[in-house]
């Protein structure tokens, strides 16, 4: 997807983009020579735990620090109604 220079092993920081994750970032390791092109987290919506695709959607590098952003992939992600949606019910995903 870039130039960005990483190998086995190299921290990079994920910063997440809608859903559950929306504006909260994660310290990966590098497991190959590139920032994963897809990452899957998993949170706990009304006590079931959901799985939550995000792509790699750009990717930048500063000085030493790597960084990629992921957007929410709702299409690899399973189903989970919007907030609003759900009724009566309230409150919000708890993350793992």
């Amino acid at each position: 997807m870039s130039d960005i220079t990483i190998s086995e092993g190299d921290e990079y920081t994920a910063i997440f983009h809608g859903g559950p994750f929306d504006g909260t970032t994660d310290t990966r390791t590098a497991t190959g020579d590139a920032l994963d092109e897809e990452i899957t987290v998993y949170a706990d919506v009304e006590g079931i735990q959901a799985a939550f695709a995000y792509r790699l959607t750009k990717s930048r590098q500063v000085l030493d620090q790597t960084s990629g952003e992921y957007t929410l992939d709702p299409s690899g992600s399973d189903p989970v109604d919007d907030l609003q949606d759900r009724g009566d019910r309230s409150g919000e995903f708890d993350r793992e």
